[in-house]
């Protein structure tokens, strides 16, 4: 008889249906990632340059194409756009050591300055300042280096100059001169 009631209890108590929904069929289901740090819009603008140049200058060639690749990376890996990562001719300079309380030389050398240029094109100003920091952290003895704005003037300081047609282009402007003219008989 005991055993017939403790049954019937026990099917009465799982024959009732639940009356209150569980947590997690009230909550529903959301997305993993946001259930330990929500996702904020964050609403504010930097400012970003247009294009920077990074220059770099030395006298040993090696470590300057070392520092460059690696300048190169760096600002692939802050997500900046390389434009252009260029060599500009080298300019040599002489150097001469005179003997002591004398104008006499004792020896001349000659030392080539190498320069080589990044060019990056929309960089953020907030990254742009870790980006030079980590760079200026970087940088071999006996380099020396320097960022800016792009200006016409870099473009230009990139080419070599042609002697010989600059020669020829002064020639032609010549020949438009009334007075060249004459004096050469074609007048």
């Amino acid at each position: 008889m005991a055993t017939t009631r403790a049954l019937s209890v026990f099917s009465r108590i799982i024959s009732q249906k639940r009356g209150f929904a569980s947590l997690r069929e009230t909550v529903g289901e959301h997305d993993a990632s946001l259930l330990y740090e929500p996702k904020f819009q964050d609403k504010r603008e930097f400012p970003e340059y247009n294009t920077i140049n990074v220059r770099i200058q030395g006298y040993d060639f090696g470590p300057l194409e070392k520092y460059q690749a690696y300048i190169h990376k760096t600002a692939k890996r802050f997500g900046f756009s390389v434009a252009d990562s260029y060599a500009v001719a080298a300019q040599t300079q002489r150097a001469i050591t005179y003997k002591p309380y004398s104008t006499v030389a004792e020896s001349e050398i000659d030392l080539s300055t190498y320069d080589r240029v990044v060019r990056l094109n929309d960089v953020s100003a907030p990254r742009f300042s870790l980006f030079t920091q980590m760079i200026r952290a970087h940088i071999p003895v006996g380099v020396t280096m320097t960022i800016k704005e792009h200006e016409k003037s870099d473009e230009d300081s990139r080419y070599i100059p042609d002697l010989l047609l600059k020669q020829k282009q002064e020639e032609l402007k010549a020949l438009d001169d009334p007075n060249v003219r004459r004096n050469l008989g074609w007048e």
